[in-house]
């Protein structure tokens, strides 16, 4: 039987639980991308950061908890076309961050995390939701997919010669 865990609308006082699970996918992304990513030599996202998401109307950060023990967070943004005639007028939601702890994973919490995610944009008026993914990261990849994800778009990098 898997352990219980809820998932709710994050606070403040989450913040150094938050860090830390993020700090995971930091070091995932650092040890992939040591051309793109350091280590900081402080917190990267400060309290303030985090305030801001929380108390804006185009941010959403939502966290998942067994018992008082932090185990996964999503950050959500909202987004809307630019005002160029090409563009249709639409606002679009933006999984921006996820993180589940090493120990959690594979027992629902990032599907659960997701689906919330996208019920709140859907709520805030977006036709739809993304998310980025780096293209070594096949476990994240899969796992998107299985949620009904699909590539938009390639970007790709031709680094210049040292």
């Amino acid at each position: 039987m898997t352990d219980p865990f809820i998932v709710r609308s994050a606070t403040l006082g989450d913040y150094h639980e938050m860090c830390a699970l993020l700090a995971e996918v930091d070091e995932l992304h650092r040890s992939n991308l040591p051309w793109m990513f350091q280590r900081p030599t402080a917190e990267p996202r400060s309290k303030e950061f985090f305030e801001q998401l929380l108390n804006g109307e185009d941010s959403a950060v939502l966290v998942a908890h067994s018992g008082p023990e932090l185990v996964g967070v999503a950050t959500t943004l909202l987004r809307s076309a630019p005002d160029f005639a090409l563009f249709i007028a639409q606002r679009w939601g933006v999984l921006d961050n996820i993180a589940v702890s090493k120990s959690w994973r594979r027992r629902g919490v990032g599907t659960a995390l997701i689906r919330d995610a996208e019920r709140w944009a859907e709520r805030h008026g977006a036709n739809w939701i993304e998310l980025g993914v780096y293209e070594f990261n096949d476990e994240a990849r899969a796992f998107y997919r299985s949620l009904g994800y699909s590539p938009v778009s390639t970007k790709l990098r031709k680094p210049f010669a040292p």
